[in-house]
């Protein structure tokens, strides 16, 4: 029997033995690698590179500022079955030649491979990189007050109606620590931030602080370290508004009046800037309350204190006004009291007054205080916070006025007592 020439499948027969015969050496050559470590070194990745600095060194207080957390790729041969069980933490990579710094500097070791697993029955070919730049130096550390380097972008600017306050920060300072050398050279931290609209309302932010050195020069070094990388800013903005002063008095007689011609503050107004809820609701700015036994004709001007709400600002900076009152129309007379009473006492105390008399300044119009007698005045020892004292003291004296409604005694007072406990 005659058989057919079939040339067709003897040509994709020959395409698989080719096919083949690649995979085989490509199977083959990899089962080289992995399985002869002599001559095809297995390759360790992030092997921990470890500078030590000798124990005088370090006592001398240098410190390797870098490399810091740093790894190296090692090449290793020997035994396959043991060279095929090693991990990056069987070894470490050194730098021998470390031990011989003893000053700050910048150093060139080469570097070496240390074992530190049981397993060691292998060499190591290569180290990469094979060299490392080591930096020494004193640690230091140094303590900044953040400055404010905040600006407008060209073409804006705060709104005039509005008061910007300056920027509060998270933190006022920030310490930078490492290499002496390296913190010696810092001048000054700053926030920077560009505003780029018109600022009508409060704004907050957080931005990276930045380091300069004396010539105004940024400072970037992977081996100094802030406390504080980023800081929290606020920058308040207020509205603004001119508002009149007034005076509270205390003590004032119920019948007694004074009209806006008595009564003259210098300055009138000032400008205040402050949340707008706030000032839709403040009409006026009122001052420190005047006590009326403080005040009598000879005795009529005062510098009180303003007196603002805690989220308000005086824009003005004018802490103190003068008010200086027109008492041309009141007399003064001087007069007798001798009825004393003393109230707030414990129940099981008794109190005698020593002070038989006390000569007064009364103040009031000419006809009112002209129909006073003595029996118009009384005077009142308040004991509060000494109600169980025994023994002698002196104690402040409260006059009033009776059967008049604008008079008011000038001037303060004490008189002598003596407390004994009625059980005693």
């Amino acid at each position: 029997m005659k058989h057919k020439f079939n040339a067709g499948r003897l040509f994709y027969d020959d395409k698989f033995v080719m096919l083949f015969s690649v995979l085989f050496s490509i199977v083959l050559w990899i089962f080289m690698a992995t399985g002869n470590t002599e001559e095809f070194p297995r390759q360790i990745t992030d092997v921990p590179v470890v500078i030590n600095l000798s124990d005088a060194a370090q006592e001398d207080g240098l410190k390797v500022f870098s490399p810091v957390d740093q790894t190296a790729t090692v090449s290793i041969k020997g035994n396959s079955l043991i060279v095929n069980q090693i991990k990056a933490s069987d070894m470490q990579v050194v730098a021998p030649l470390a031990s011989t710094i003893t000053g700050p500097g910048n150093y060139t070791f080469n570097l070496s491979v240390q074992k530190k697993g049981t397993l060691s029955d292998y060499e190591w070919v290569s180290i990469s990189p094979s060299q490392a730049i080591i930096t020494v130096d004193r640690y230091a550390e140094k303590t900044f007050t953040i400055q404010n380097d905040i600006k407008y972008k060209p073409g804006y600017q705060s709104d005039p109606a509005f008061f910007v306050s300056a920027p509060t920060f998270s933190s006022d300072t920030v310490t930078v620590s490492g290499p002496e050398k390296e913190v010696s050279q810092i001048n000054r931290v700053s926030v920077q931030y560009e505003i780029s609209d018109t600022l009508r309302e409060s704004r907050s932010f957080t931005t990276d602080l930045v380091m300069y050195d004396a010539n105004g020069n940024k400072i970037t070094s992977n081996k100094l370290k802030m406390s504080e990388q980023k800081v929290d800013v606020t920058i308040p903005v207020l509205a603004r508004q001119v508002l009149p002063l007034s005076v509270n008095f205390t003590n004032k007689p119920l019948g007694l009046s004074l009209s806006s011609d008595q009564i003259k503050i210098d300055p009138q107004t000032i400008e205040v800037a402050g949340p707008q809820d706030v000032l839709a609701n403040l009409t006026e700015v009122s001052l420190a309350p005047l006590d009326f036994s403080g005040i009598s004709p000879t005795r009529n001007s005062f510098d009180v204190n303003v007196t603002l709400p805690a989220t308000c600002k005086n824009l003005s900076n004018i802490p103190v006004a003068k008010v200086t009152l027109d008492l041309n129309s009141m007399a003064t007379r001087q007069m007798v009291v001798n009825h004393f009473t003393v109230k707030n006492l414990a129940a099981d105390k008794s109190a005698a007054v020593y002070t038989k008399t006390l000569t007064a300044t009364v103040v009031g119009p000419e006809s009112e205080i002209s129909k006073l007698t003595e029996n118009s005045l009384s005077a009142q020892i308040d004991m509060s916070g000494k109600e169980n004292f025994t023994g002698h003291t002196e104690m402040p004296v409260t006059i009033s006025v009776g059967n008049s409604i604008s008079t008011w005694v000038y001037g303060s007072y004490m008189a002598n007592i003596g407390v004994t406990s009625q059980s005693g």
